[in-house]
């Protein structure tokens, strides 16, 4: 048996190691495991469109009836170039399983107690400028409204996919209850043309969308464990608001004439997949014991953002922190043409104005700060680029501690004034 110095010293030098080996991932993960800087940034090869992750039965037909090996998530939002419209951006995806860790996923609406591998996500969000009558008297007011809609449905019976080709849907009872299933969303197509049908059943909102991809970045490569990337292209469509977007009553729901939208503009697709062995509330358990006696300590932070610019050009960054470890800090845009490599990224969150203090319905969990400015610099070879950021909207609260968004920035980058708007993602853990 190995004497007790022997062995506190062979773990503490794993531990060491282990945390050097964590500190400089970015040193030899890119070079070693990860194909994100090498891949092909103007083609999509069909297996990185299709599903990665699903089971066959003995009859070679898809299985949703048993566990599958991690989630597959396809995931696309676009900005009305024409500022008259009400709707100021679209966001949707269809997702096969779960992340599993409850405040990224929200848990509360998981049905029927349902495990995050046996539960399928629907998402549409919907920035919306309505016209509101009687909040003052005699007066119409413009309010803001997300209308966002997230469910979480049984794979077993909601799920619709091909495994040959990009074609995966989500259908599931109407939201008022009766016998009668509608279809919430579907995606489908191969490179560069996609097609896009998802409705809102909250606020019977529904939208067709054709896409075609022109240029990629790659965000991350690591086969057999996690790839995601996001393809930049153009939207054309309609969007139809079946109750309108005026409301005679501010007491009353909306119910005008269906109000249908011509729309078009840049956006993007994106696609992850990931292996999936568990989930990782029972690892996360000991912070949250923390967490109830130390409010502030919030040690992972996750912040996404795709920008397109006035000046047509486009691209994002994705900063991943944990622990005062950098996992993932980097992007990628393209500038008259050309594609520029972001090597690394700052960001700053500004204080003014004061960001928003959610308070999530969980009970015994904290409120979450989320920022309504920040400033950005990101590093390239041929200088910086760095922009202010602003949030104008009301947080859509995706779960406890992650919020979607939609924001407008101004900056420069090799003495060219930029601007643009934009989509992100924001967690705070």
């Amino acid at each position: 048996m190995p004497h007790p110095a022997v062995f506190l010293a062979v773990l503490g030098v794993a531990l060491v190691v282990g945390f050097l080996l964590l500190r400089f991932n970015a040193r030899w993960v890119y070079r070693w495991f990860d194909h994100a800087l090498v891949r092909d940034r103007k083609d999509l090869p069909g297996e990185y469109e299709r599903p990665r992750y699903f089971k066959l039965n003995q009859r070679g037909e898809l299985d949703t009836s048993v566990r599958w090996p991690g989630w597959d998530g396809w995931y696309f939002f676009m900005i009305p170039e024409d500022e008259s419209v009400p709707t100021k951006m679209i966001r949707g995806s269809l997702m096969t399983g779960l992340y599993g860790l409850d405040g990224v996923d929200n848990y509360e609406k998981v049905k029927l107690r349902l495990s995050t591998f046996e539960s399928v996500e629907y998402l549409s969000l919907i920035p919306t400028l309505e016209r509101v009558v009687g909040r003052k008297p005699g007066k119409e007011t413009i309010e803001k409204e997300n209308h966002l809609s997230q469910h979480y449905l049984p794979k077993k019976t909601d799920l619709r996919m091909r495994v040959d080709a990009l074609d995966t849907a989500i259908t599931a009872f109407k939201v008022v209850p009766d016998e009668e299933k509608q279809r919430y969303g579907r995606i489908r197509g191969s490179w560069p043309n996609y097609e896009f049908d998802f409705i809102n059943p909250e606020a019977e909102i529904s939208f067709s969308l054709r896409y075609t991809a022109e240029n990629i970045v790659w965000w991350a490569d690591l086969p057999c464990i996690f790839t995601y990337f996001a393809s930049f292209g153009r939207f054309e469509g309609k969007i139809t608001y079946h109750r309108g977007t005026r409301t005679e009553n501010v007491h009353q729901l909306a119910e005008g004439k269906d109000e249908v939208h011509t729309i078009k503009g840049r956006g993007c697709f994106e696609h992850g997949f990931a292996r999936k062995r568990f989930d990782f509330d029972r690892l996360w358990l000991p912070i949250r014991l923390v967490q109830r006696c130390f409010s502030s300590f919030r040690p992972v932070r996750y912040h996404y953002e795709l920008f397109l610019g006035d000046q047509n050009y486009q691209g994002g960054f994705m900063d991943a922190q944990g622990f005062g470890i950098t996992v993932r800090n980097r992007g990628g845009f393209y500038w008259k043409g050309e594609y520029k490599e972001i090597k690394s990224v700052r960001i700053k969150y500004l204080n003014s104005p004061e960001p928003d203090l959610v308070a999530f319905r969980c009970a015994g969990r904290p409120p979450v700060e989320f920022p309504r400015s920040w400033e950005v610099e990101a590093v390239t070879e041929e200088g910086l680029l760095s922009y202010t950021g602003t949030r104008e909207w009301p947080p859509a609260a995706i779960a406890s501690n992650m919020i979607y968004y939609h924001f407008s920035y101004k900056g420069s980058y090799q003495r060219e004034d930029i601007s643009g708007k934009g989509y992100g993602e924001y967690v705070h853990l």
